[in-house]
């Protein structure tokens, strides 16, 4: 079962812009496998989840 997509903020969207960047130099520098971005940003979209669980 897929997770719902959460509401994210703006500190939550520039968050996973500063993953993403780090990702790409990384990739320019030629390291392809970088798990530890994808679980950054999932762990991002969990906070927003838990943050939306919370207000309910």
């Amino acid at each position: 079962m897929a997770k719902p997509e959460p509401k994210l903020t703006i500190a939550d969207k520039l968050a996973i812009v500063r993953l993403e960047a780090r990702g790409i130099r990384r990739a320019a520098a030629g390291i392809q496998h970088q798990p530890d971005i994808d679980r950054g940003i999932e762990r991002i979209k969990d906070r927003a989840r838990n943050r939306a669980a919370k207000r309910k």
